[in-house]
């Protein structure tokens, strides 16, 4: 595949612009969960978790793209990649937990 430096440019900026509105979005729930004292209530709490393991994965994914080009000095960044890929997988298992969780407790309960 043979794409130019400018597709890939702003394939980049498309994916950070959309990665950044939604951690905008997921801060602005996260305030109106407490602001609200919305917490309180099991349903709402599994929801808050939801919106922060996606604030997580949207700031992993702002992270990887910061990391592009990581191999002009390995030795920097080859322990910033180990960390920004062991949160993705981490955000990723615990958005699938917390899923499992509500479909549990909205079915059973």
């Amino acid at each position: 595949m043979n794409d130019s430096s400018g597709n890939v440019s702003s394939y980049y900026t498309v994916i950070g612009a959309t990665n950044g509105i939604s951690v905008l979005v997921c801060l602005l729930a996260v305030v109106l969960v407490f602001a609200l004292k919305l917490y309180k209530k099991l349903v709402y709490r599994l929801a808050l978790y939801q919106v922060l393991s996606s604030l997580s994965l949207a700031a992993g994914a702002i992270l990887q793209i910061t990391l592009v080009n990581h191999n002009r000095n390995p030795n920097v960044y080859d322990r910033v990649c180990t960390a920004v890929a062991w949160l993705t997988v981490f955000t990723e298992w615990m958005k699938l937990l917390f899923t499992i969780w509500v479909t549990f407790h909205l079915f059973c309960f």
